[in-house]
């Protein structure tokens, strides 16, 4: 990951009124946001990879000592609309991201999707397909002619695969009842059937790879739809028995190769047997691995699992992450669909488990995480990270994310997601673009404290922590202190708010520390306080609190309330890579 000016090390939030309402006040604050459809790309910073050991977030209580008057709070996105759909004669009336994003070394953002055409007229059973895009800003995606798939006697269209032994288009079900598809391979590269359907497409960039003409990889469900002829008579009159045991024979999770993600071998081969229809990989930069997520059985119904490879061909046995429990009623209001998008973030695993209701309606994701080698655990029970829009939104009913890691454009997070909006043709499926979300680097979560009962405000004290950097940078932002700040205006009840570091030699005796506090006042002019030899330089515009220190363990200790309804915090504590990056001005996220 390339080397940052700063990166935050403890996030901790305070909210007020309505989440809504806070998050809106949150997403105003958030320069990073050009307008309110658009957001800004200027900055050179491009990753894709997010892991850093000395990025600390507040997601669990593993680094908490003690807490007391605080609550998590998760911070939603912030949606852009919809930035691709279906919109040429071959692709259907659905463009939906059960595929990946990817950013290339050169600053390129490249989208692999499914289009599809649900009405599957017996007229138009060559649209629909398997389609592919490109943007430099996230918000605006070209479609280029790949002159690669046939589309009525024409290559000029951006379709970049085919089941069709000829590279026609030609929907799935009128392949399979004509019995063509590619070469299946086994494991072991023998033929063993036809595939002429994917789904869970998966594209990924494998740096590691030493051949470069297989430097892409395309991972995904492959199957022959035949094997569906038994749910589908009126599909398949002509299927026969021992076509549908064939079919369900070849059934399985399969791998395609390619120089530049556009030309494939189009002979897949088999890499894993599956369970269901539902698959996808992504990258563990920590461990050197690849994680591929997917569903195994239980007798429950849909539920998440994953496995781990390192060379994207052999797989450890699938581990149910989250199966159905009696919160869902045992799978009948509710069943996690399979998907957890897990990728790595600051020192722990972050990801995006998908809901989809039985009771009710609105497919949701919630935010997860995980302590390298420990248990995936849900952030906030029952609180979606990405939620469904209001009614008439293009994302009214389903929103589930691309097969990738959020993508950060300068001091912002990209999630590229599948948009599902309400049914409103009875021969069609629910419409689907794909959208938007974008968040503040670091935001997803934190503690929050609004109103302190009691007289006593929110309290928190982390465990010790090793400062492996120079600096340490710690961004406090006080309710009042300048324009945008939470826009609750001056409080004239608020407690003041501490903030206390404390070293530990190797005895953990309490050592050097540095009690910064109140800031309410300093925040609003540029001073500097020092104690036993540390400074912290206090930010005007944004309350912030800088502090050079030596390479130690530290325990954090940080008090946060106010008074006063309609006030909200966000504190933040970062690590600083060099002495140099305590110049910079910081802002208030």
């Amino acid at each position: 990951m390339p080397e940052l000016t700063r990166r935050r090390f403890l996030t901790l939030s305070a909210l007020a009124g309505p989440a809504g309402a806070a998050l809106s006040a949150a997403a105003e604050a958030e320069p990073a946001v050009a307008s309110a459809s658009r957001p800004a790309t200027g900055s050179r910073i491009r990753s894709q990879n997010h892991n850093d050991p000395d990025l600390h977030l507040l997601i669990d209580d593993e680094e908490i000592a003690h807490s007391e008057g605080l609550l998590r709070v998760v911070n939603r996105p912030k949606k852009h609309g919809p930035v691709l759909v279906s919109d040429r004669p071959w692709e259907g009336e659905r463009a939906q991201a059960w595929g990946s994003v990817i950013l290339e070394p050169d600053g390129r953002l490249r989208i692999w999707y499914f289009a599809f055409n649900t009405e599957r007229r017996k007229d138009e059973l060559d649209r629909g397909g398997y389609c592919y895009a490109e943007s430099t800003d996230g918000v605006h995606w070209e479609k280029p002619g790949l002159g690669l798939v046939e589309f009525r006697d024409s290559k000029d269209n951006n379709l970049f695969y085919s089941c069709h032994p000829e590279a026609k288009n030609l929907v799935d079900e009128e392949l399979a009842r004509r019995g063509l598809g590619l070469p299946a391979l086994d494991e072991n590269g023998r033929e063993i059937g036809v595939l002429n359907n994917l789904d869970g497409l998966t594209v990924v960039r494998d740096d590691d790879e030493p051949n470069p003409a297989k430097r892409y990889k395309l991972i995904a469900n492959m199957q022959d739809h035949r094997m569906w002829a038994p749910s589908y008579p009126d599909h398949y009159p002509d299927v026969t028995a021992a076509q549908v045991a064939q079919a369900r024979r070849v059934f399985g999770q399969y791998m395609d190769t390619s120089p530049d993600g556009l030309r494939w071998t189009r002979r897949p081969r088999r890499i894993l047997s599956a369970v269901g229809d539902y698959m996808m990989v992504t990258r563990d930069h920590r461990s050197g691995r690849w994680w591929l997520n997917e569903r195994a059985s239980s007798g429950r119904g849909r539920n998440a699992a994953l496995r781990t490879s390192t060379d994207l061909v052999h797989w450890s046995e699938p581990e149910i992450i989250f199966d159905n429990e009696e919160e869902s009623g045992f799978g009948r209001l509710f069943e996690w669909h399979g998907g957890i998008t897990p990728f790595n973030y600051g020192n722990l695993n972050l990801g995006l488990l998908e809901k989809w209701p039985n009771a009710g309606f609105g497919a949701t994701c919630e935010l997860v995480s995980q302590r390298e080698g420990g248990k995936w655990r849900r952030a906030a029970p029952g609180t979606p990270f990405l939620d469904i829009g209001p009614e008439g939104a293009f994302d009214r009913t389903l929103i589930y994310p691309t097969h990738n890691a959020p993508i950060r454009i300068g001091e912002t997070l990209y999630i590229f997601y599948t948009g599902g909006g309400a049914k409103i043709d009875p021969k069609r499926g629910i419409p689907m673009s794909i959208g938007l979300a974008t968040i503040g680097v670091d935001r997803f979560a934190g503690l929050a404290s609004w109103r302190f009962a009691g007289g006593t405000p929110g309290r928190l004290v982390t465990r010790p922590i090793t400062v492996s950097h120079a600096g340490l940078e710690i961004n406090v932002g006080i309710p009042g202190a300048h324009p945008g700040a939470g826009g609750c205006g001056e409080s004239r009840r608020q407690r003041p708010s501490r903030l206390q570091l404390r070293g530990l030699d190797d005895s953990r005796e309490p050592g050097n520390g540095l009690h910064a506090g109140p800031l309410e006042d300093e925040a609003r002019r540029l001073g500097t306080a020092r104690s036993r030899g540390f400074a912290a330089v206090r930010d005007p515009g944004s309350g912030a609190v800088q502090l050079p220190v030596s390479r130690t363990r530290m325990r954090v200790a940080q008090r946060v309330g106010f008074a006063t309804p309609r006030c909200w915090l966000l504190t933040e504590l970062h690590r600083v890579s060099s002495a140099a990056a305590l110049s910079q001005r910081p802002r208030l996220l």
